[in-house]
C-alpha cells in the first residue's frame, strides 16, 4: 500500500470520526451513556481475545478475559442478592441475553407458552421467532406497567401449561417496572408450579441497585436477569450481563474437546474485552459514585419534566427512571435529537452525559415546534 493510500483510508476515518464525535451529545433519545473513558484498555486491541465456553472455565485458547468476566458476573450477581450458586456471562447485548433466556426456558419447559408485555423490548420478539416459541401478548396499563388483571386472565387461559413469563424492570418505552412480587401473588393463588420468570432490566438493571426503594428485587425470586452494559454504565462495544443460577445452566452445558472445556453459552466465541470494560467500569468507581451518578440522572429527569410542563408540554415520568414521555415531535427534531418514538409519544433519557444545559436548548426547540402548530 503506498504512502498516499495510506493517507487517503486515514483520512476517511478521522473524517468519520469527527462527523460522529459531533454527533455525541445530540443524542437524546436513546439510553447509551456516551461519558466514560477506558483509554488504558487501547492496548488490548492488539490481541485476538476470545472468551470461547463456558464464563467461569478456561478453555484451550489462552487469549481470554474469563477471570475478569468471572469477576464482572460476581459483581452483578451480588447486586441483586445472590453470593453462591450464581452464573452467567457477558452477552453482545440485550437482544442475546433475552434470546438466551428464553432458550433456557424453552429447554427447562419444552412445552412452555411465553407471557409478554405489548411494551417488551422488539428482542423479546426476535427471541420468540427464533426459538418458535407460542405465546401471549399481555396488555399494559398507561404507564407502561404490565396489566395484572390481563395477566391472570393468561394465566387461568394457559394454567395447564408451564409458563415462561417475561417481565420488564423498567420498560424500553415509559421506563415502567413490572412487579415480580405481583405476579408470583398471581401464581401462587392459582397454585401454578411451572413457570419460568425473566426480567430484561436493560437500562433500569444498573439503576434500581443505587435507589431507595421497596421493590423486592432479588436474582433467588426469579429464574434469570438481564441487564445492559453499554447502556448506563457505558461501553464503546455493545454488550450486557446474561444472570440466571448455576443448576439451570447445568441443564444446557456441554463438554467440547475442541476447547478441553464446558461450553454453556449462546454464540461460543464471545469477544473478551467487553469483559475487561465491564470490569474497568466497577473498579473506577464506588457504590457512592454510581449512587450520585444515578441521582444525578433522576434529578435531571425531573427537572426536564418540570421544565417542559412549565412550558405547556405534557411530560411525565416514573419513578425511578431517566425516561421522560411527552407527546411526539415533529420529524425535523425528532432527527437533530435522535428522539425515540413510538405511536404518539417520544421520550428522551437523561443520561450521565446530558446535562441541564442540553435539555433547555431540547425543550426551546420543542417549544418552537409548538408554537408553529399553535399549541403555544
Amino acid at each position: 500500500m503506498t504512502q498516499k493510500q495510506i493517507k487517503t483510508y486515514q483520512d476517511l476515518l478521522i473524517n468519520e470520526y469527527r462527523n460522529l464525535l459531533g454527533k455525541k451529545n445530540l443524542i437524546a433519545g436513546y439510553p447509551e451513556n456516551q461519558r466514560f473513558n477506558y483509554k488504558f484498555l487501547n492496548k488490548f486491541f492488539r490481541l485476538s481475545i476470545n472468551n470461547v465456553g463456558d464464563s467461569f472455565q478456561a478453555s484451550n485458547y489462552p487469549l481470554n478475559t474469563l477471570k475478569f468476566e468471572a469477576d464482572v458476573i460476581k459483581y452483578f450477581s451480588a447486586l441483586y442478592n445472590k453470593k453462591k450458586d450464581y452464573w452467567g456471562y457477558i452477552t453482545s447485548g440485550g437482544t442475546e441475553s433475552n434470546l438466551f433466556a428464553i432458550h433456557l426456558a424453552r429447554t427447562k419447559f419444552q412445552n412452555g407458552i411465553v407471557l409478554y408485555s405489548s411494551h417488551s423490548h422488539y428482542s423479546i420478539m426476535k427471541a420468540i421467532a427464533v426459538t418458535r416459541s407460542q405465546n401471549s401478548l399481555i396488555s399494559v396499563q398507561e404507564n407502561g406497567e404490565i396489566d395484572y388483571f390481563d395477566f391472570e386472565r393468561n394465566v387461568l387461559k394457559y394454567r395447564k401449561r408451564p409458563l415462561i413469563i417475561v417481565l420488564n424492570i423498567g420498560t424500553t418505552i415509559t421506563g415502567a417496572i413490572d412487579r415480580v412480587e405481583n405476579v408470583k401473588i398471581i401464581l401462587q393463588n392459582h397454585n401454578i408450579e411451572k413457570y419460568y420468570i425473566h426480567c430484561d432490566a436493560a437500562l433500569h438493571g444498573f439503576i434500581l441497585p443505587f435507589c431507595k426503594h421497596s421493590l423486592n428485587l432479588s436474582l433467588d425470586k426469579i429464574d434469570s436477569l438481564s441487564i445492559s452494559g453499554h447502556k448506563f454504565i457505558g461501553s464503546p462495544i455493545p454488550c450486557g450481563i446474561f444472570l440466571t443460577h448455576f443448576k439451570l445452566k447445568k441443564m444446557i452445558e456441554k463438554n467440547i474437546d475442541y476447547l478441553r472445556a464446558y461450553d454453556s453459552t449462546l454464540l461460543g466465541s464471545r469477544e473478551g474485552l467487553s469483559s475487561l470494560i465491564l470490569w474497568t467500569a466497577i473498579q473506577q468507581k464506588t457504590k457512592q459514585d454510581f449512587q450520585n451518578i444515578v441521582k444525578y440522572c433522576l434529578k435531571l429527569a425531573e427537572y426536564a419534566v418540570q421544565k417542559m410542563v412549565k412550558f405547556g408540554i405534557h411530560a411525565w415520568v416514573n419513578n425511578f427512571s431517566p425516561i421522560v414521555v411527552f407527546p411526539k415531535p415533529n420529524e425535523k427534531i425528532i432527527k437533530k435529537w435522535s428522539i425515540a418514538t413510538y405511536q404518539n409519544i417520544a421520550h428522551i433519557i437523561t443520561m450521565p452525559h446530558m446535562t441541564k444545559k442540553s435539555i433547555d436548548k431540547l425543550i426551546a426547540d420543542l417549544q418552537i415546534d409548538m408554537k408553529q402548530n399553535g399549541f403555544l
